[in-house]
């Protein structure tokens, strides 16, 4: 068990350094696709124009904080949370945004056209596009005008819908299809950037820009602090345009809180303007009395009473300016509408009911802020109107309740005044009467005065109202390039290089199908005996005495273990068969060379061309394929020796061929003079290498396999199909093919990634890989 354990382990290793190495192996293409990808990201990095951050931070001052409301906030009334996201959604809102895009005209973007990246100029422009008709003739309208510029008072102009290029002077009235503009210089000389471009673009869709660029959001929940960002190409607009949109947020909620006072301030003006007329009235009865009755000084005559007639007096006057001041409020609350202001701190005697006015004012400014930015079914502005109209009935309960006891309290201070009065019975009729007069100028009087100092005190609130924003930090930038980031391009530019070709070598392994190593021999459980190398000779025969390549080594490698594969025995020949799956994976090749490898040795060797129906090894030779062993099987007179040839090129070997093509192949085969051949053969001579027939294709080499002492199955790399190493498999398993062993032909060995016997090493100045130079080394 542990043996098996530890087979498993060293058989997965053994797997993930061959994938490692398969990559590996194609590490020229990872430096291609990422030297390539590199150079891409520098390009795209050249024309991309840089982005810079600019942030500001203001905080929201709950102006609420402690107020009526306060007290409900454990039961989710308060507001302050849903405040500050009011105020977000505000300060992104399209109507606030567009003011400020009028301000830093966002819509007019300037460009120099001398640099690959396209950055707004913005104030640095050396010139000023002015429309005659205002900004407005073009908030509508897109173009484009590109400007040269010839000297300090001359330039070429070319819009470019037209294309027409004109000559102007700086002050010159241009006729243009967006309106009529002057263009005037802003430098001091000329500058180094000659081209200018000026584009426009359609006002609406600056606005949408600004909303996507700018950015509000909270520091954190338990603060009041939003931070403001913006990414802008030139930071100068970016401050620009983030500090009016501060400057025009307090300027709107100042607005709006200025509502209160002046409607209150319009409540009293009338109201005075009203009381000037009845106190005149009132005043001039008193003249026309005073005056027809000849009454001077009424002191005297009213001394008796007065002591105790004051005091009810006084609590008369105080409770009818109550009662007035409640009929008055309560008049205005059933007149208005829910989003007009109530007036507040008019003297009502009444603590509760002044906290609820001033938290009613507080909820119908807020509505009406809102107002401006939602819809009118929106939940918030439905939830406010729920709580104005709820809290504007409290009010009217308690005004009627107040109203109510003021006239019970009135009606027994007429019964008092009532029995001063019996007391006065014996008074002048004409004292009476005054007194009932100026005791109608005393009110009038009293109610003019408190409202003329109420009047004062409202216009001071309204001088000194301020914005429920402070600013922590006006808009400022750090400099820095946010995008593109150069780093974090060429990292994802080098990963996406890395990634694509491991990706293509993957698909390339996936749909490679054919086999490469002794790796694809041994996993299915075939013997194997070696490989020989691809070779970039033309040459046919590849072995000699001094040849030193990486083939020839090989084919000594080769020679060295066939002579383990079986004992020599004394007086036999040794016969090897030569064969393959399919045609072209050069069988024919091998035998000539094994043959060759042989007879350097001194044996005696023979070549038999037993391949009836494609014979090569004449063709290998260069000589014409005449009479051979088909001639030798088919005629009982033909001997061995008429049919063998000798060659110049290879030593100590005897070449037998194949012969004319027969038509019956298979059934000459299995003739009784097969037999006596081999038998000749082994008797003659030490090897005897038989190259016969593909046995995928024919049944040749199964017919003759009884006289094989060992088989050397040939699989060429890069060219049979891995499928078709079933057939050899089956084979072996059957034991159909005696002594089997496969041989890997034209393997290579940076495919293969480094293995085999190392005789992919040279020893000599002929070993062809020296030779090679050295870019097709590494391609």
């Amino acid at each position: 068990m542990e043996e098996d354990y530890i087979n498993q382990n060293n058989f997965e290793e053994y797997d993930i350094k061959e994938i490692l190495l398969t990559y590996l192996s194609e590490w020229k293409f990872y430096l291609l696709f990422t030297v390539a990808s590199v150079v891409i990201s520098f390009a795209y990095l050249r024309y991309q124009t840089p982005l810079y951050t600019v942030n500001a931070t203001i905080l929201i001052k709950d102006d609420d904080k402690g107020g009526f409301m306060s007290s409900f906030e454990d039961i989710g009334i308060g507001q302050s949370k849903s405040k500050l996201e009011n105020e977000i959604e505000i300060l992104k809102s399209r109507k606030l945004i567009s003011k400020v895009a009028k301000v830093v005209r966002a819509n007019i973007r300037y460009y120099d056209n001398s640099k690959p990246t396209k950055s707004d100029l913005f104030k640095d422009a050396w010139l000023n596009v002015n429309f005659l008709k205002g900004d407005s003739s073009i908030y509508d309208k897109k173009g484009k005008f590109n400007i040269i510029l010839l000297d300090e008072q001359t330039f070429q102009f070319i819009e470019e819908e037209t294309n027409n290029a004109s000559t102007y002077r700086f002050g010159e009235k241009i006729n243009t299809l967006l309106g009529e503009v002057i263009l005037t210089p802003n430098f001091d000389s000329i500058p180094s950037s000659k081209k200018l471009s000026i584009v426009f673009v359609k006002f609406k869709d600056a606005v949408t820009n600004l909303q996507n660029v700018i950015s509000v959001d909270a520091s954190n929940k338990e603060s009041s602090i939003l931070s403001i960002s913006m990414r802008t190409d030139n930071v100068a607009k970016g401050n620009a345009t983030i500090n009016n949109l501060i400057k025009h947020h307090n300027r709107d909620a100042i607005e709006d809180k200025n509502q209160v006072s002046k409607n209150t301030l319009q409540f009293i003006t009338n109201r005075i303007s009203f009381l000037t007329n009845e106190l005149t009235d009132v005043e001039q009865n008193v003249s026309s009395f005073k005056s027809g009755n000849k009454i001077f000084d009424l002191e005297a005559s009213t001394k008796i009473f007065s002591n105790n007639a004051s005091e009810n007096e006084k609590l008369v006057l105080e409770n009818s300016t109550q009662l007035k001041l409640a009929e008055y409020i309560n008049d205005y609350i059933n007149k208005k509408n829910i989003s007009d202001l109530i007036p507040s701190n008019i003297g009502v005697n009444n603590e509760s009911l002044d906290g609820l006015v001033e938290t009613i004012n507080n909820l119908i400014l807020e509505r009406n802020r809102l107002s401006q930015h939602l819809e009118n079914e929106n939940y918030v502005i439905i939830s406010l109107n729920n709580q104005i109209n709820s809290l504007k009935e409290n009010v009217k309960e308690s005004l009627a309740s107040q109203i109510k006891t003021l006239k019970i309290r009135n009606i027994e201070l007429q019964k008092q005044r009532n029995i001063l009065e019996r007391k006065l019975t014996s008074a002048p009729q004409q004292e009476k009467n005054f007194k009932e007069i100026n005791r109608r100028l005393q009110i009038k009087e009293n109610l003019y005065l408190y409202l003329l100092q109420k009047r004062e005190e409202t216009s001071i609130s309204l001088a000194v109202t301020v914005s429920n924003t402070k600013v922590i930090d006006h808009a400022y930038s750090d400099g820095k390039v946010k995008s593109p980031k150069k780093k974090i391009t060429l990292m994802i530019a080098i990963m996406l290089a890395f990634g694509f070709t491991t990706v293509l070598i993957y698909i390339k392994t996936l749909l490679d199908n054919k086999i490469s190593s002794k790796e694809d021999i041994t996993k299915i459980g075939l013997p194997y005996i070696g490989d020989i190398p691809a070779s970039n000779s033309n040459e046919n025969i590849v072995v000699g005495k001094g040849a030193r390549t990486s083939v020839a080594e090989a084919f000594r490698i080769l020679r060295t273990n066939i002579g383990f594969l079986s004992p020599e025995e004394e007086g036999k020949g040794k016969t090897i068969f030569v064969t393959s799956t399919i045609s072209s994976e050069g069988k024919s090749f091998i035998s000539l060379n094994l043959a060759a490898t042989l007879g350097i040795t001194g044996k005696k060797v023979a070549l038999l061309g037993m391949d009836l129906r494609a014979p090569k090894i004449l063709a290998y030779l260069d000589k014409d394929n005449t009479q051979g062993i088909s001639n030798y099987l088919i005629s009982n007179s033909c001997t061995l020796e008429e049919v063998t040839y000798k060659s110049e090129k290879i030593e100590n070997v005897d070449i037998i061929p194949s012969g004319p093509i027969p038509p019956n192949p298979s059934e000459l085969l299995m003739g009784d003079k097969t037999k006596q051949l081999f038998v000749e053969l082994r008797a003659k001579y030490d090897y005897i290498i038989v190259d016969t027939a593909p046995v995928g294709m024919v049944t040749d080499t199964l017919l003759l396999s009884q006289y094989s002492d060992i088989l050397i199955y040939v699989s060429r790399a890069d060219y049979l199909d891995k499928r078709l190493l079933s057939i050899p498999q089956t084979l072996y398993k059957e034991n159909k093919l005696k002594n089997m062993s496969v041989l890997v032909n034209s393997s290579n060995y940076d495919k293969n990634y480094g293995y085999g016997y190392g005789y992919g090493y040279g020893y000599g100045d002929d070993h062809e890989e020296t030779k090679k130079k050295p870019w097709y080394k590494i391609f």
